[in-house]
């Protein structure tokens, strides 16, 4: 017969390594309650953990395009409310032509509104939601616009006295005739709104729109630049006005110039409500792909809360389980660390 020997301070350690696994144990549950969820989603689902974890990426993917949407969304009301701007500067432009009375008065009461708008057409088109240009297209951190008299006035200057042989506002000026006057305006003061002389001149924006990604397989058009052709066409129409001394021509030349920046004003405001027609457009299309996402949302986080969802009872269960073993085990340790031989010597 063989005798095992067990030694008092084996027994008293035992309980103790059972306790540090029950107090784990006991950590891990009370964490499925706060959270209810798997403490430990990989130990819990083993082979389905890739599941979860592509389900999360999906999850994440669509709440961080309609945070983005939320931003877009935003950029296109502040840009909509720009171009209505310039719609409005427009037809008000538009009207006064419309309606000058012949004199020299009138002209100039004229040539002084023109440049008036030029400067809030400026400002409009170097809106800014405080992070990034609206009209900059993808070059959205330079200022999109000059000022007209800050270099575009100039330019037109300088052709206008290569082609007469006098500069804006000398008397000689009363002498163009409206043959003249109809040749530079169709040939060297048109070629100053020709893209390569407006971003020359005018615009430091990109000529590419910004494409926004508002759903996981959808991407739109969510902005304008300062280069359009409503934008060009509408400068046109204000420095006919605004950049040759208007009132320094004779009636018939004024006459002329009115009667094209007329016709040009009016492709400009129409071209500018398409423009905001095109930006409704993509106003819709994220309302709708926000409409998709939310559903999908919804069913990815019960998806996600089925797959890595604890149950809250049965954690409270094995808490007080746990509880009771970890108190069993404490005085268990307490009784063996009282055994002394001595005691039965």
């Amino acid at each position: 017969m063989q005798t095992n020997y067990v030694s008092t301070a084996a027994l008293r350690n035992a309980p103790r390594s059972e306790i540090v696994r029950l107090q784990s144990e006991l950590a891990d549950r009370t964490i499925e309650i706060a959270t209810q969820r798997h403490a430990d989603v990989g130990l819990a689902l083993g082979a389905d953990t890739g599941r979860t974890v592509s389900t999360r990426m999906d999850l994440g993917l669509v709440e961080t395009l309609l945070i983005a949407n939320g931003s877009a969304t935003a950029r296109l009301e502040q840009t909509q409310t720009a171009l209505a701007d310039l719609e409005t500067i427009a037809s008000e432009m538009l009207a006064s032509m419309v309606a000058l009375p012949p004199g020299n008065a009138a002209a100039t009461t004229l040539e002084i509104q023109a440049d008036s708008y030029l400067d809030r057409f400026a400002d409009r088109l170097n809106a800014s939601d405080g992070g990034s240009y609206l009209f900059g297209g993808q070059r959205s951190d330079v200022t999109p616009m000059e000022r007209f008299d800050d270099g575009p006035k100039a330019a037109i200057e300088a052709a206008f006295q290569a082609k007469f042989g006098f500069p804006v506002g000398d008397p000689a000026a009363a002498s163009i005739t409206v043959a003249d006057m109809q040749d530079f305006l169709a040939n060297e003061f048109a070629a100053e709104f020709d893209i390569g002389a407006w971003t020359t001149n005018w615009s430091s924006a990109s000529s590419d729109r910004m494409v926004s990604r508002i759903a996981p397989s959808e991407r739109i058009v969510s902005s304008v630049t300062a280069n359009e052709d409503a934008m060009r066409t509408m400068a046109k129409a204000f420095a006919m006005i605004a950049g040759m001394d208007f009132s320094s021509f004779n009636q018939e030349v004024r006459n002329t110039i009115v009667s094209e920046a007329r016709i040009i004003m009016g492709t400009a405001i129409t071209d500018v409500v398409s423009l905001k027609s095109m930006l409704g457009f993509a106003e819709n299309a994220i309302t709708h792909a926000n409409e998709r996402m939310s559903l999908a949302r919804d069913i990815l986080t019960q998806k996600t809360a089925d797959l890595e969802g604890a149950d809250p009872v049965d954690a409270k269960v094995r808490i007080d389980l746990i509880t009771t073993q970890i108190e069993m085990s404490y005085a268990l340790t307490n009784q063996l660390s009282r055994l002394s031989i001595l005691n039965y010597a």
